[in-house]
């Protein structure tokens, strides 16, 4: 399913695809143009929303409209089970105990769909999409493979929940916050901007294209960006000792633990200089697709120039994200944990 979905992917990255949201007519009934380019007959009202797919990035679109009360379907048991998701159920409490409604496969789970009965569905997937189409159920494709999409995905979001006001704070607040970051970064020589690598030690791989770009926004200089389109690049340790970056960045906090034990990179740069961080994880990975893209410009500002990023008060950064963006403050004690590289954020 997923090699079905990027060939449609690839194929409409081709043409700039307009989001539409028209109004509802007398039916109550609406008709939008989702970022794949399908038409979608929407209620006027959607109240009841499910997700599939890549379910904590669509979730957190919801949690930054402020609409996680309308989800009604529950993490997969690859994330629900996984303690990394735990903010998920922060953020929405109901997905402790919500219907699941995809397959162990990860294909959709047709009746149980049919007996959650939502409003509309929301995925990646293209080919996820025609399946629940033919069920009679709305699915909504969100496409997001650009920095950028981001921010169509919260203009689509926004239309479609009657959230108009709080998709365009999200929008604002973005792009503030990147002229912000850029306005110091584009100030620095080349000779001054480090030399990062973000990697999943596991599997020897660069597993997202956008990594490539929030180095670049934060002051760095991605050793893994060779002009690629591809989402994920594999490469070997004869590679990340031919980078030898000054910085090494990984998803998650046991991963840190795999650079430093590995004894073929115990000469790297980062690695003799104990430079290797976790991405911090609420809603989802800071370093993947999520809503919280810029967070994750800032963190990696101070966290790969913390000298020229000095002045970024990013615990407050943080604290105000949460509170006016996703409208669900976390005490000092989270945030602290959140941005520590040494310790998980407490469950």
């Amino acid at each position: 399913m997923r090699r079905r979905s990027l060939l449609k992917i690839a194929a409409f990255l081709l043409l700039p695809l307009p989001i539409t949201l028209a109004k509802a007519d007398a039916t109550g009934i609406r008709t939008i143009t989702d970022m794949s380019g399908r038409s979608v007959v929407v209620p006027a009202q959607v109240k009841r929303v499910a997700t599939m797919g890549s379910v904590p990035p669509l979730n957190s679109l919801l949690f930054a409209v402020g609409a996680s009360d309308r989800l009604v379907s529950g993490l997969p048991p690859r994330f629900g089970q996984n303690p990394r998701w735990t903010f998920q159920k922060v953020f929405a409490p109901q997905l402790v105990d919500a219907p699941l409604i995809e397959t162990q496969s990860r294909e959709p789970d047709l009746e149980a769909i049919i007996a959650l009965q939502p409003d509309v569905i929301l995925t990646t997937y293209p080919a996820m999409a025609d399946a629940v189409a033919r069920v009679g159920v709305p699915a909504v494709v969100i496409e997001w493979q650009e920095p950028d999409d981001v921010k169509a995905a919260m203009e689509l979001i926004g239309g479609l929940l009657g959230k108009e006001k709080e998709a365009a704070a999200y929008v604002d607040y973005f792009d503030r916050t990147l002229a912000r970051v850029s306005a110091i970064s584009q100030s620095l020589a080349a000779t001054e901007k480090p030399r990062v690598l973000y990697f999943e030690p596991e599997t020897i791989s660069q597993p997202h294209l956008i990594a490539e770009w929030w180095i670049q926004q934060a002051g760095g200089v991605s050793v893994s960006d060779d002009g690629r389109s591809q989402e994920v690049l594999s490469f070997n340790i004869e590679q990340v000792l031919a980078w030898n970056p000054d910085i090494i960045l990984v998803p998650q906090l046991k991963n840190v633990e795999k650079v430093f034990g590995n004894p073929l990179l115990k000469d790297v740069r980062a690695v003799v200089t104990r430079r290797v961080f976790p991405l911090p994880v609420v809603a989802h990975t800071w370093g993947n697709r999520t809503a919280e893209q810029p967070l994750t410009v800032l963190w990696a500002a101070r966290t790969i120039n913390p000298e020229v990023f000095g002045a970024i008060d990013l615990k407050a950064e943080v604290e105000r994200f949460y509170v006016t963006i996703f409208a669900h403050p976390l005490d000092d004690e989270i945030v602290a944990a959140i941005l520590d590289p040494t310790t998980e954020p407490p469950h």
